[in-house]
C-alpha cells in the first residue's frame, strides 16, 4: 500500500478517541493486510509521545511574548498562565491537556489547543466555532469555558472547566442506577441540550462519551462536553456541505436520519433524535444500531440504514437477547429481566420511539418537551407519546414491505382481507385526512402567532390580540416567540381593564414557555408573577391550579435564588394540597440559602431579600407551620418599607397567623392595617391608563390575601 494511503489511514484512525472504536476501524480498514494493521497500531501507540515531542521543543518552539516571558508548549511547559501536566486526549486536529492555572488562582483545568501542523484556516475556523459555542453556555450541566487566547505563533487555545467523570452509560452501569434514577439523570442532560438550543446551537454529536457524570457531594451531575461539530441553529453558512461532502458529520450510531442524509436545514430535533438513542441505550444496554455493523459498510449503506430501517422497540430488543445477557443488563439496573422488560414497555417505550421517529415532525419539538414527557411518566401521568394508531402502523408496515406489496403477497392480501379491504381503506383515508387537517391547523396556529408578532412590532396590539384570541389555550404553539406575543397582549388587556382576557393570554403564555425555554434566569421567571396573580384573581382556583402546575414543572429545578423566590411566591398565592406544597420544598431550600447569602446586603438589594422572606412565610403558612411562618413575617417586616404591596401582604399574612393562633383582637387590628392600602390601590379608575400601577400584579396578590384573611377572620 502506498505511503499517502497509509498516512490517510493513520490520520483517520487517530481521530477516534475511544480505543475500541479505533481498533474496530483498523480491523475494517486493514482486513487482509495484517502487517499494515500492525504498523498502524504501533504508530498510533507512539502518537502521544510523538505529539509531546513535537509540542515541546524548547530550542525551537519556545516563544517570547511581548512582556519577555517564555511560553513553552508541551508536557511541563506553559501556555500563558497555564502549566501543561499531561495529555488527556487528542482528536484529528486538537489536543486536550490536563493543566494547572498558575494565577490569579491555582486550579486544575482542561486546555485545548490546535495540533502543530494542523493550524490551517479551516481547522482554526472549526476550533473557533467550538470555542464560541462553549463560551455562550451558562448551565450547570455544560462544561464552562474559563479562558481563551492564542500563542505568539497564532495557534488558538481555550481553557475549560475540568470535567472528571465517566461516560453516562458507564456511570449508570457501575453505580447500578435503576430506571427512575437513570431517567432523572437523563432529564438533566435534556435541559443542558435545551440550554444550548436556546443559545442558537445544535450539538450534532450527542453520545455517551460526550456526557460525563461525576459525583458532587454524593449527587450524580452530568456534564455535556465537546461542541466541536456544533452548528448555529439560526444561521446556515453553507460551509458544511462543501467541507464535508460525502462524509458523515457525527457518530452514525447516534445520528438522526436528516443528519445522515446531509440536508442543510438541520434543526434542534436532530439532537432530540440523538437523545432518544442515548435513552434507548440507558434503558436497554445497547444502542438501536450496532456501531460495529456500520464499520463494515460504506457511507451510502449507513445512510440508508439510518434513514429507512426501523429500530426494534426496547421491550422487543430485550426479549431477543439470551437469558444470561438479559440478567446481566437487568442486574446493572437493580432489577431482574422480567421486571426490566415490564418497565420499558408501554409508555416508556413509546417515549423513546417518539424521540427517534424517522420523520422529525413526529418527534418531540424540543429537548424540554422530551424531558417533560419523561417527568410525566415518572409521576404516573398521561404522556404525550402514545401507541401509534392502527392506520399509522399499517402504513409503516407497507413502507417496510414494498416488495411484498408490489408483488401482491398472498399473506398480506389475506391479512387485509381479514380486516375487510374496503373498511381498511376507509379508515386509512379518514386517518390521513384527520392527520392532514391537524397539520394544517398547527401551521395556521403558528402562522397566527407569527403575524401577531409582526403586528406587535408595529404597535398594532389590538390586531395582535384579535389574532391570538383565535388560538386555543390547549393548542398554543410552544416557542419563545409565542410566549412573548401572548405576554405583551396580556399586559395590554390588563391596562385596558380586561382582566379575564388578560388571564387567558397569560395562561397561553405559560403554556408556550413551558417547553420552549429552559433558561434559569429571572428575566424568564418574572413572567410567572403576573400570570399566576391574574389567573387566580380573574379565573379562580381551577384555572390557577393549571397555571401553577405549569410553573412548577418549568421552574422547580432552578438553583437561582431570585427565580426560586418568584416561583415559590406565585405558587402559594392560593392554598395548595400537601403533595403540591411538598414538591416546592427544593425551591424553599434555594430561597432560604439565597437569603442567608444576602444577610449583609444594603441599598436596593434588600428589596429581593424582603420578597424572599414573604415567599418563605407564605409557603410555611400553607404547610401549617405557623411558628416558622411568623418568624419569616417578622424578618420581612424588619426591612425598609420600599414596596407598599409587599408590606401590605406581609401584614395581612401576619393577621391570618394571629387569627389561627387565638389572637383574634390583634388579628383584626393587623387586618385593618394591611387591607387599608390595598383598598386604596383598588380605588375607582386607579387601574385605567394612565394611572395603571407599575406593580399591579403585586397588588392583585395582596387583594387575594385580603379576601382570604377576611373570610378567615369573619369565620366564613
Amino acid at each position: 500500500m502506498s505511503a499517502p494511503v497509509e498516512e490517510l489511514l493513520f490520520t483517520a484512525a487517530s481521530a477516534f478517541a475511544d480505543a475500541e472504536d479505533r481498533a474496530a476501524f483498523l480491523d475494517f480498514a486493514c482486513r487482509g493486510d495484517a502487517s499494515l494493521r500492525e504498523r498502524l497500531a504501533e504508530l498510533l501507540d507512539l502518537e502521544p509521545e510523538a505529539d509531546e515531542l513535537f509540542d515541546f521543543q524548547p530550542d525551537v518552539q519556545t516563544e517570547v511574548r511581548h512582556d519577555g516571558a517564555a511560553e513553552e508548549e508541551g508536557i511541563g511547559g506553559r501556555i500563558g498562565r497555564y502549566r501543561l501536566i499531561t495529555r488527556i486526549g487528542a482528536g484529528g486536529w486538537g489536543v486536550v491537556y490536563y493543566a494547572e492555572q498558575m494565577e490569579p488562582v491555582r486550579r486544575k483545568v482542561a486546555l485545548k489547543i490546535v495540533k502543530l501542523g494542523m493550524d490551517t484556516e479551516a481547522v482554526i475556523a472549526r476550533f473557533e466555532m467550538e470555542r464560541q459555542a462553549l463560551a455562550q453556555m451558562d448551565h450547570a450541566n455544560v462544561a464552562r469555558v474559563i479562558d481563551a487566547g492564542a500563542t505568539v505563533s497564532g495557534r488558538p487555545y481555550f481553557v475549560m472547566e475540568l470535567v472528571e467523570g465517566q461516560r453516562i452509560t458507564d456511570f449508570c452501569d457501575e453505580q447500578r442506577l435503576n430506571i427512575p434514577q437513570r431517567l432523572e439523570l437523563f432529564v438533566q442532560v435534556c435541559r443542558a441540550i435545551q440550554h444550548a438550543h436556546q443559545k442558537g446551537l445544535i450539538h450534532r454529536d450527542i453520545k455517551p462519551s460526550n456526557i460525563l457524570v461525576s459525583l458532587q457531594d454524593g449527587i450524580p451531575v452530568p456534564k455535556v462536553i465537546d461542541f466541536g461539530i456544533a452548528k448555529a441553529a439560526a444561521v446556515n453558512t453553507g460551509n458544511d456541505s462543501k467541507v464535508h461532502f460525502g462524509q458523515l458529520i457525527g457518530t452514525p450510531a447516534y445520528m438522526s436520519p436528516e443528519q445522515a442524509q446531509g440536508i442543510g436545514d438541520l434543526d434542534t430535533r436532530t439532537d432530540v433524535y440523538s437523545l432518544g438513542v442515548l435513552l434507548y441505550e440507558l434503558l436497554c444496554g445497547n444502542a438501536p444500531f450496532d456501531f460495529r455493523r456500520f464499520m463494515e459498510l460504506g457511507v451510502d449503506e449507513i445512510r440508508r440504514i439510518i434513514r429507512e430501517e426501523e429500530p426494534g422497540i426496547p421491550s422487543v430488543i430485550l426479549d431477543s437477547v439470551t437469558p444470561r445477557e438479559l440478567a446481566e443488563i437487568a442486574a446493572k439496573r437493580r432489577t431482574d429481566g422480567r421486571q426490566l422488560q415490564y418497565q420499558v414497555e408501554g409508555d416508556l417505550g413509546w417515549i423513546v420511539m417518539k424521540a427517534m421517529e424517522k420523520d422529525r415532525s413526529r418527534r418531540y419539538d424540543t429537548a424540554t418537551g422530551f424531558a417533560m414527557d419523561i417527568q410525566r411518566y415518572l409521576k404516573n401521568e398521561a404522556v404525550l407519546a402514545r401507541s401509534p394508531s392502527r392506520a399509522y402502523m399499517l402504513r409503516k408496515f407497507v413502507q417496510r414491505n414494498k416488495v411484498l406489496f408490489a408483488a401482491g403477497s398472498v399473506a398480506i392480501i389475506a391479512l387485509l382481507a381479514g380486516f375487510g379491504t374496503s373498511t381498511w381503506m376507509f379508515f386509512r383515508e379518514r386517518a390521513a385526512r384527520r392527520e392532514e387537517a391537524r397539520l394544517h391547523q398547527e401551521a395556521d396556529l403558528r402562522e397566527a402567532v407569527a403575524y401577531a408578532a409582526v403586528k406587535i412590532k408595529y404597535n398594532d396590539l389590538a390586531g395582535a390580540d384579535k389574532l391570538l384570541a383565535d388560538v386555543p389555550v390547549e393548542r398554543t404553539p410552544s416557542s419563545l416567540e409565542a410566549a412573548r406575543a401572548f405576554g405583551v397582549v396580556a399586559y395590554w388587556n390588563m391596562q385596558a381593564g380586561r382582566m379575564k382576557e388578560a388571564a387567558q393570554r397569560y395562561t397561553s403564555m405559560m403554556r408556550a414557555t413551558g417547553s420552549a425555554d429552559s433558561s434559569d434566569l429571572p428575566t424568564v421567571s418574572i413572567n410567572v408573577l403576573p400570570a399566576a396573580a391574574t389567573v387566580a384573581y380573574a379565573e379562580g382556583n381551577v384555572a390557577y391550579e393549571d397555571v401553577r402546575r405549569m410553573i412548577i414543572e418549568r421552574f422547580s429545578g432552578t438553583t437561582n435564588g431570585v427565580v426560586a423566590e418568584q416561583t415559590l411566591y406565585s405558587c402559594t398565592v392560593l392554598p395548595a394540597d400537601a403533595n403540591t406544597l411538598q414538591s416546592m420544598e427544593p425551591l424553599a431550600r434555594v430561597v432560604e440559602h439565597a437569603i442567608d447569602d444576602k444577610e449583609d446586603l444594603i441599598g436596593t438589594d434588600f428589596h429581593y431579600t424582603a420578597w424572599a422572606c414573604l415567599a418563605m412565610a407564605l409557603w410555611n403558612y400553607r404547610l401549617g407551620d405557623l411558628n416558622e411562618s411568623a418568624k419569616w413575617v417578622a424578618k420581612g417586616l424588619a426591612f425598609p418599607d420600599d414596596n407598599g404591596a409587599r408590606v401590605a401582604s406581609t401584614v395581612i399574612l401576619r393577621a391570618m397567623i394571629e387569627q389561627r393562633t387565638g389572637k383574634q383582637a390583634i388579628a383584626r387590628t393587623s387586618f385593618i392595617e394591611g387591607s387599608a392600602p390595598v383598598k386604596k390601590a383598588f380605588a375607582r379608575n386607579a387601574w385605567i391608563m394612565p394611572k395603571f400601577p407599575i406593580s399591579w400584579f403585586e397588588w392583585i396578590d395582596a387583594a387575594l390575601l385580603v379576601k382570604e384573611a377576611d373570610g378567615l377572620i369573619r369565620g366564613r
